[in-house]
């Protein structure tokens, strides 16, 4: 799902590449269209408290009115050729340190600072000493060969972006990031690809504009997840359960479980401790195959099976239960020590965390003819209760 933050710029860079006489068949309003895509992203972002994605729309942004304040005169000026070669060293070293290097709070001094600093200071390149000496980073001149100089086309770029481009995505895929990571990632293709189509008209609107939608599709997807995904736990919540049991198959299953004495475990403990252990929970059900789980609220999870095999459906459900009786829960300190040296020291005993066990309580149903997602899981909670009732920690299959 990620990926698909990717799409815009991928096909820009499509487009550019095979059919670029469209840029000229399709005229935008410059700079209007990136203006408002950018005004979009900035308000959704700030509706819905995502103050990450400003430092991007900054980003782009700043690069972008460089760009058309620096670049609408033709290459052969000395000005703007040393733009033209400074212009990747900055997208690139810059979209680097702003994708992997943690940003502080935006709303915050050392926030404020940034965002500033991110948009300002492209627009330094416009100074004829400083992009002369960003100009000389440029690898672009070692990457490309005697014999592809009179091309015309700019193989040395070109090489740069595969080579740097195919390492970040490589790293994505095998990370499985977000579509906020990959919407960073495809931020600086569409810039960088539109150095290689510099010439054409519109084409750094068309630039800014993929990366604005990339931008915009992993806000969107950041959306589906804070009302589908848990944050504590990472799995699915009870509005997708609902959406879930509205499409069962007449041969399903679904199971309610809890964490036994949760409440007094958390009197005890702390609500921290208490965290931990539905995060531990959330990450074994996550991990176990055979069913789908989701957090219904509290201490509560729901198991929803694609099977009605009674047989099956014990033998996996006692398959959970037991792994999470038999896990040793260590307790983290609640106070971090004061040095390096004392943690260090700390954590090599093996008595230094407390080691706890927790144990759940289960009850799981057969979907019947005429069942409601009411009616399903009424049945699955009162099968919990007799599991509760029969002296917890068992299973309770009817």
């Amino acid at each position: 799902m990620g990926f698909i933050a990717a799409l815009p710029a991928i096909l820009w860079a499509l487009v550019a590449w095979l059919y670029p006489e469209w840029l000229t068949q399709i005229q935008l309003p410059v700079p209007g269209a990136v203006s408002v895509g950018l005004g979009i992203v900035f308000l959704l972002a700030a509706f819905f408290r995502q103050w990450h994605w400003f430092y991007w729309c900054a980003w782009v942004g700043g690069s972008y009115a460089t760009i058309q304040l620096g670049l609408q005169q033709p290459l052969a000026q000395k000005e703007v050729s040393q733009l033209y070669q400074a212009l990747p060293v900055w997208l690139s070293v810059s979209a680097l340190l702003l994708a992997f290097i943690k940003q502080p709070t935006l709303l915050t001094l050392k926030g404020v600072l940034l965002f500033i600093v991110v948009g300002i200071l492209p627009l330094a390149l416009l100074l004829g000493p400083v992009a002369n000496s960003v100009a000389t980073l440029s690898p672009v001149e070692l990457l490309t060969l005697p014999d592809w100089e009179d091309t015309g086309l700019a193989v040395g770029l070109l090489l740069w972006i595969v080579a740097m481009g195919g390492s970040w995505a490589t790293f994505l895929l095998y990370k499985g990031s977000s579509s906020f990571a990959w919407s960073q990632w495809a931020s600086w293709l569409a810039l960088m690809v539109f150095l290689l189509v510099v010439d054409h008209r519109d084409a750094s609107t068309w630039s800014s504009v993929a990366a604005v939608i990339g931008l915009l599709l992993a806000l969107a997807d950041q959306m589906l997840k804070l009302a589908y995904i848990d944050e504590l736990t990472g799995l699915p919540q009870r509005r997708a359960l609902v959406s879930q049991l509205q499409h069962l198959r007449r041969r399903s299953a679904v199971c309610m479980l809890d964490v036994d004495y949760f409440k007094k475990f958390n009197d005890r403990y702390g609500h921290e401790v208490g965290d931990q252990v539905l995060r531990l929970l959330g990450s074994i059900l996550k991990d176990h195959r055979g069913f789908k789980a989701y957090r219904y609220g509290g201490e509560e999870f729901t198991l929803v099976f694609s099977h009605s095999d009674p047989d099956k459906l014990k033998s996996t459900l006692e398959s959970v239960r037991s792994k999470v009786a038999n896990y040793p829960l260590k307790l983290r300190e609640s106070s971090r020590p004061d040095s390096k040296r004392k943690g260090k020291d700390a954590r090599g005993k093996k008595d230094a965390a407390k080691a706890v066990k927790i144990t759940i309580s289960l009850g799981a149903t057969l979907k019947e003819p005429g069942d409601t997602p009411d009616s399903i899981l009424k049945r699955a909670d009162e099968n919990l209760y007799s599991a509760k009732k029969s002296g917890r920690n068992r299973v309770v299959l009817k």
